[in-house]
């Protein structure tokens, strides 16, 4: 990953020849770029009110890395098969990170340079503080989905969706016949076989199918007429 240095050089004559100096090294040496970060002049106020600021500011810096951090968490637990790509994929007002910082503009618009720094210190941590709840509204819902998700593709036959299990020429339904769904345990299914006509004397005969089988057992589906369905459901449940 590239790394960025921020480094702050006073605007004397002196220092500014040091610098385009030290930009020449580095470009013949191909070791790094160099670019300006351009920064506006900004209200500092008197010095009781820059001390203020300045603690306001590392609070506002501690925020914002630890929404940052969780903001990529985030990207890399959604994007868990593609994980390689959360960087590419992490972007600031649309633009790849290393594009907004090194060609960084101060948005005036949104902060303006005429207002005193406290109040942009202000401004900027409600943003943030404000992005930190929505990243957790939306994370809380992502794991409620995910976790919903995994109970019905992973859960037991009895809790889990039968969406991917169950296809519409499985089911037989008309005015007078329906089908339902059993759950048996695998020990059972020679059981199941043997007595599923005998919980009701309007079972349709050889009827049963089964549609999907895993460690703990299997799903079974039996025609019969709806009439009997109460019957039925109660036979099977005492039989186990």
């Amino acid at each position: 990953m590239t790394e960025l240095w921020l480094v702050s050089v006073p605007l004397d004559k002196t220092s500014l020849t040091n610098v385009d100096k030290l930009k020449r090294i580095l470009a013949k040496n191909n070791r790094a770029s160099c670019f300006k970060f351009s920064i506006p002049d900004l209200k500092v106020g008197i010095l009781d009110s820059l001390f203020s600021v300045s603690d306001d500011l590392s609070k506002l810096d501690a925020l914002t890395e630890n929404v940052i951090k969780k903001t990529l968490q985030c990207m890399k637990e959604v994007m868990e098969h593609t994980a390689d790509k959360v960087q590419e994929s992490t972007l600031a007002n649309g633009v790849d990170l290393m594009s907004y910082v090194t060609g960084f503009q101060w948005d005036k618009a949104k902060y303006p340079t005429a207002l005193p720094l406290c109040s942009l210190t202000e401004i900027i941590n409600k943003e943030v503080s404000q992005m930190e709840e929505e990243l957790k509204s939306h994370a809380a819902a992502y794991n409620i989905v995910k976790t919903t998700l995994e109970r019905r593709l992973k859960g037991d036959l009895q809790s889990r969706s039968l969406n991917d299990i169950v296809k519409r020429e499985d089911l037989v339904v008309s005015e007078y016949l329906t089908t339902l769904l059993v759950v048996v345990s695998r020990r059972r299914f020679l059981q199941w076989e043997r007595t599923y006509e005998s919980f009701s004397e309007f079972v349709v005969p050889r009827s049963s199918r089964k549609l999907h089988q895993d460690g703990e057992g299997g799903i079974f589906s039996v025609i019969l007429f709806k009439r009997s369905v109460c019957e039925f459901k109660v036979k099977a449940q005492e039989s186990k």
